[in-house]
């Protein structure tokens, strides 16, 4: 590699190493914010009540964020999100060492951390076509490494935030959460500003005839209602994105109450939880960076990966139907997790192609926010019919729907275009990318 192309690479290194500092941090968050409640207070309820107030604004975040990141500027959206976001943290332990922390204290510090972070979130994905486009890498190679941050994250950061914890204590956890923020905001600061945006043909076709720049500002809810109808208005777009959304209710139901529902009812206790969690996650890691070479040939076809993937998780989730024993059950965990791998990257790719750059992130902010509305449901729905009707029902209730959204996926018209080769995506008519 030569010393330019190496250079030229800088920006997509910084950002895919920016993106893994941020899950993790923000998975070790999930672990201590809990276990740090229950150390001053001893609640479980209050405990619930923290993790509510850390979740509770990707919604809203997410769509105003993406739309920040577009007025903005990606870079400086993503600096500003990470050193907020960082702030918040850092503010937990530094009062609860001094003056004290009462509950809504912290329950507002929670809340302004995730509203801070959602747009840094939507700013680094509208960044990534850019550095990539600059670094000459393939886009699913930079994308399967970008998406494996989350998984890897997820198998990461619990158990390193769960022995940190029990060795210095939760404080010291969220030190770290902290300083991660610092570390990702100081390796955006270093990305070279003014990285010209490379516009895909389809793109340029469904981008308005002058920029937003030089067209008059629309107010902030009128460009979240600019990015939803873009959406609607892009087939692939809004194929790709309804299936994420359906998938996000029915599969994120799994770690916190099908798995652990299973071991306990089915298993033999709540310590077999950690063993489905590890395969499920090992698989899906396996299956982001495997992504990368597999897409040049055995995975080229997007459209067979994209339904592949589904079709697997579609008969993981009917197998657990005839409730089998464990060694079966960490079999459909990682096989669940391996078909999941390349859908992420997969749906980068085809947001990237269909997206004029302009709107990137308030296209991503919307798809975050949309994700984000359907996971709670699916878990608050599986959770009650676990108890109401039974575990075995209830994921037959859900295998079914699985069903019903494989048969959609193969009959929808614009996911089977993504057959053709990339690049070649339908998009929206040229006027809706702006305001009337």
């Amino acid at each position: 590699m030569t010393s330019a192309t190496a250079r030229d690479r800088w920006p997509l290194t910084a950002l895919v190493t920016a993106n893994y500092l941020s899950w993790i941090g923000n998975t070790m968050t999930l672990v201590a914010v809990p276990l740090y409640v229950l150390q001053i207070s001893g609640s479980a309820t209050e405990a619930g009540a923290a993790g509510f107030a850390n979740a509770l604004p990707m919604i809203v975040a997410g769509l105003a964020g993406g739309v920040i990141a577009d007025r903005v500027g990606p870079r400086r959206t993503s600096v500003a999100a990470d050193l907020a976001a960082g702030a918040c943290v850092a503010a937990v332990p530094l009062l609860h060492g001094t003056v004290g922390l009462a509950l809504p204290v912290l329950m507002a510090l929670l809340f302004l951390r995730t509203l801070a972070d959602a747009p840094g979130s939507a700013a680094r994905l509208a960044l990534l076509p850019r550095v990539t486009a600059r670094g000459q890498v393939r886009p699913e190679t930079a994308n399967s490494i970008f998406s494996s941050a989350q998984r890897v994250a997820f198998v990461v950061g619990p158990p390193v935030a769960a022995v940190m914890a029990g060795l210095t204590g939760p404080t010291t956890v969220l030190y770290v959460d902290a300083g991660t923020f610092l570390a990702s905001a100081l390796l955006i600061m270093a990305v070279p500003d003014g990285i010209p945006v490379t516009r895909t043909p389809e793109a340029e076709s469904a981008a308005p005839g002058e920029s937003a720049e030089s067209a008059g500002r629309p107010g902030l809810l009128r460009e979240v209602t600019e990015g939803a109808r873009y959406i609607l208005r892009t087939p692939v777009l809004a194929a790709i994105i309804s299936v994420v959304v359906c998938t996000n209710f029915l599969d994120d139901a799994l770690t916190p109450v099908v798995f652990p529902v299973y071991s306990r009812e089915l298993l033999g206790g709540e310590r077999v939880v950690g063993l489905l969690l590890a395969a499920n996650g090992i698989g899906a890691v396996v299956g982001s960076f495997a992504y990368v070479p597999a897409s040049r040939r055995l995975l080229a076809n997007r459209w067979a990966t994209f339904a592949g993937c589904f079709a697997l998780i579609c008969a993981a989730r009917l197998v657990m139907v005839a409730e089998p024993g464990l060694w079966i059950m960490l079999v459909v965990a990682f096989a669940i997790g391996l078909a999941s791998g390349p859908i992420n990257p997969l749906v980068t790719g085809v947001v990237e192609r269909s997206t004029p750059p302009e709107m990137l992130g308030r296209i991503w902010g919307a798809v975050m926010a949309m994700a984000f509305a359907a996971a709670p449901v699916g878990i608050f729905i599986a959770g009650w019919l676990a108890q109401t009707i039974g575990l075995r029902i209830t994921l037959a209730i859900f295998g079914g729907l699985y069903v019903l959204l494989m048969c959609y996926v193969l009959l929808n018209r614009p996911l089977r275009g993504l057959a053709r080769p990339a690049g070649t995506e339908a998009s929206a008519p040229r006027e809706s990318a702006v305001a009337d």
